[in-house]
């Protein structure tokens, strides 16, 4: 019995010679160590592996979606080219802005020199150089939730300034699948190396580059590298945004967004600043090709010989709901008109837009933007009317009636002066 006692003993570990109790403490001290390490590196590379380029682009979207108050500095340098000569533009921008509905936009630079101001009751435009101003009844916003849509035909340079600043950042994530993510990378933002996200997305022609901060997920530097177009006409190919200051959500005084006429300025009814009215008019369309809601391949070059009335939309947009009806009319009494809209949502949206309105133009889908960035297109609707020779002889942003509209169809060359059949006539759309 004792001799049995003292086998189990030793099994069990009791009463063992200390060198054995040693070696086995040490045993499971070094498993222990490396599983503890082991746990310490897994968490270590879990920390330290960067999120997705989707999920970047989610975030960016969802922090400027959501700017309560906003203050963004920035300077622009944009080069273009033409035929075989080439000019650049340098630009300052500052923009202010809060959920009320409030706005202050300053710019100036190369071309235009501009202060935009609203009250969110109230809107002020006013040209330095001319020490002219404007005053209008409502606000520069549609609405006080903070989503910018034009007012009219007199704000563009403000919904230019929102839209490459703020607007076009909440969207991003539409081009998740032609982004890829360069890796980490520092550059210098308001005195200091700042460690950001570098993001580049690659679109037909043309690749936008973006260094988004890591901490805050706000861009800090942007920029676009386009191709020539082959027609000799104008192209921007190069334009670089780097921001100087920006604050998600700084309050700012209400002061901010009041305006106060200097002494001597002239009240106007419009201002006319330098470099406004200077888009894609008189360029060349060129060719593009991009499917409709059903698929279908629909290129600009199958209807040279014809005035096209290419519209740019979105089912949310308010302004295009009251253009829509009347491209619908010109499609069905116009035939020497090619009607073609162009959206950035998803087709099954679009779609069921349609249908629900009993609208039968064609929709083409441009989810990339593609065609939004080769005409510039930064706000809707906008409407471009393109001549029989594929030149672009009118642009019209905004919609305030159906006057501009039918005077740029008739002017690009069309036979007809107005809409005509069954019930439908130029001067029944004049009077919508």
């Amino acid at each position: 019995m004792a001799h049995q006692a003292g086998s189990d003993e030793q099994r069990s570990g009791h009463g063992a010679p200390s060198v054995w109790k040693s070696r086995n403490g040490v045993r499971i001290f070094c498993v222990a160590s490396a599983c503890v390490i082991a746990f310490l590196v897994a968490a270590a590379t879990a920390r330290a592996a960067p999120p997705s380029a989707s999920t970047i682009l989610q975030r960016v979207g969802y922090v400027y979606g959501h700017l309560n108050n906003y203050h963004i500095a920035a300077t622009r340098e944009s080069f273009f080219l033409q035929a075989h000569s080439g000019f650049s533009r340098h630009s300052e921008i500052s923009l202010d802005g809060d959920r009320r509905g409030r706005v202050r936009m300053k710019l100036t630079g190369d071309e235009s020199n501009v202060l935009i101001i609203s009250d969110g009751k109230t809107t002020w435009q006013y040209a330095p150089v001319k020490n002219q101003y404007t005053q209008r009844a409502g606000p520069v916003l549609r609405d006080g939730s903070g989503a910018h849509e034009p007012a009219g035909g007199h704000e563009d340079v403000f919904q230019q300034a929102y839209e490459l600043l703020v607007g076009h950042f909440t969207t991003l994530a539409q081009l998740e699948k032609n982004a890829t993510l360069g890796g980490k990378e520092k550059i210098e933002f308001k005195g200091r190396q700042t460690l950001c996200y570098r993001i580049a997305i690659r679109l037909e022609s043309m690749t936008d580059e973006l260094w988004i901060s890591r901490s805050s997920f706000l861009v800090l530097r942007e920029k676009r590298t386009q191709a020539p177009a082959s027609s000799g006409s104008r192209t921007l190919v190069n334009d670089e945004i780097r921001v100087r200051e920006i604050a998600a959500h700084a309050a700012r005084p209400a002061d901010l967004f009041t305006f106060a006429p200097p002494a001597n300025a002239w009240r106007v009814v419009a201002l006319e600043l330098p470099g406004e009215g200077q888009g894609v008019e008189g360029t060349s369309a060129g060719n593009f090709t991009l499917n409709d809601i059903e698929g279908n391949g629909v290129s600009l070059s199958d209807f040279r010989g014809k005035v096209v009335l290419l519209s740019f939309w979105a089912t949310w947009c308010a302004p295009c709901k009251r253009e829509l009806p009347i491209l619908q009319e010109i499609l069905g009494e116009r035939k020497d008109v090619v009607v073609l809209t162009v959206d950035d949502e998803n087709p099954a949206t679009i779609r069921s837009f349609l249908h629900e309105n009993h609208y039968g133009f064609p929709a083409l889908i441009d989810q990339d933007r593609t065609l939004f960035k080769k005409f510039a297109v930064h706000f809707i609707p906008t409407v471009l009317v393109i001549d029989q020779e594929g030149v672009i002889v009118h642009e019209i942003v905004g919609w305030e009636g159906p006057q501009k509209l039918l005077a740029a169809l008739d002017a690009a060359g069309s036979k007809e002066a107005g809409p005509r059949g069954s019930g439908t006539s130029g001067a029944n759309l004049l009077h919508r």
